[in-house]
């Protein structure tokens, strides 16, 4: 996919940054509440501009510390379990769910607003009628928090379940069979070249996303062809071969443009690697059959799970039928085999 993409969702995965955004809106709402107050009627703001406004921001401010704390903590306790539970590889889904991280970041959010608008009052920074608009924000606050802290209850019975990790697993392997089920060799064409530089990878680690598009343009403006050595999922060291181009030589610029478009990083990633996700699944069920679990039905769950996402697999056409977008690129397919090892 678009590297640019694929770092935006890998971004987004990141619990601080949806934190910051909501701390963020908290913020500038607490501030704008100043900026409105010209437009409210006089009636409206004797009613809703008086010190109640005040009493709810205390409690909010008080009590919101506290949920995101405790949050956090049954957060951990659940990545713990999940890791001990399952697998490694599946922790990292408990930090990055939306769902988790949207109560995290709503209880964060909320806080920082009480915390600023309280500041904000005691400094005489609104008016009555700026009080009144502050009183609005306020309610909306407290509905969103309330929402969310049930949306946060309803979560929790499920975050640590194997089942629920299982079913996670399987989005993303689908995500990823389906896109190469569509684009088999990532719109290029099947085929080696038989000479041509060589681009060295710049650090040692997995290939987690190729970007084709990128490559295929790359091709264009030097107006050669590029073979994809190291698909997504490869493991790749400092100075191996990324990719072969059908020039004589490839000077360090050159180098560095066909180069933006592998993404390398310390882990695989579940994105454009199929095989992946169909490995954490194989882990869970091992770790299901050890001595110290003897969970059968875990393991029928993940076998349940192959079996339909092999299914999309095999439904898919020949990779001869499929018409190559990206004429000057060829890309390795995944062998069949490899999905089962």
């Amino acid at each position: 996919m678009n590297r640019w993409i694929f770092l935006w969702r890998k971004l987004k995965r990141q619990l601080w940054v949806r934190a910051t955004a909501y701390a963020g809106v908290g913020v500038a709402a607490a501030l704008l509440a100043v900026f409105l107050a010209p437009w409210v009627p006089a009636p409206m703001a004797e009613r809703l501009g008086g010190q109640s406004v005040e009493s709810i921001l205390t409690i909010l401010a008080s009590s919101l510390l506290g949920v995101a704390t405790f949050s956090v903590g049954a957060m951990v306790t659940a990545y713990t379990s999940v890791s001990s539970a399952a697998s490694p590889r599946v922790a990292a889904l408990v930090t990055s769910d939306e769902e988790t991280q949207k109560s995290l970041a709503t209880f964060v959010g909320a806080f920082l607003y009480a915390i600023v608008a309280v500041t904000a009052i005691n400094a005489h920074y609104y008016g009555q009628n700026g009080r009144a608009i502050l009183f609005l924000f306020s309610l909306a606050m407290v509905g969103l928090v309330a929402f969310r802290l049930l949306a946060w209850i309803n979560r929790l019975s499920s975050l640590a379940r194997v089942g629920h990790m299982i079913d996670l697993v399987e989005g993303y392997a689908l995500d990823a069979l389906t896109q190469r089920r569509d684009l088999p060799l990532l719109g290029g064409r099947r085929g080696h070249l038989s000479a041509g530089a060589e681009v060295k990878a710049h650090a040692t680690g997995y290939v987690q996303n190729v970007d084709p598009a990128r490559l295929q343009a790359m091709a264009e403006v030097r107006d050669c062809e590029v073979e994809v050595v190291a698909a997504p999922g490869a493991l790749v060291r400092r100075g191996g071969v990324l990719a072969r181009i059908s020039l004589p030589t490839c000077d360090d610029r050159a180098q560095d443009d066909f180069r933006s478009a592998f993404t390398i990083g310390d882990s695989r990633s579940y994105d454009q690697d199929p095989r992946f996700g169909l490995i954490v699944l194989g882990e869970i069920a091992a770790k299901a059959l050890s001595p110290g679990v003897n969970d059968p039905g875990t393991a029928i769950q993940v076998i349940s799970s192959g079996v339909r996402l092999l299914d999309i697999w095999a439904g898919d056409a020949a990779v001869e039928k499929q018409t190559p977008v990206r004429d000057r690129l060829f890309v390795p397919g995944i062998v069949d085999a490899d999905l089962l090892d």
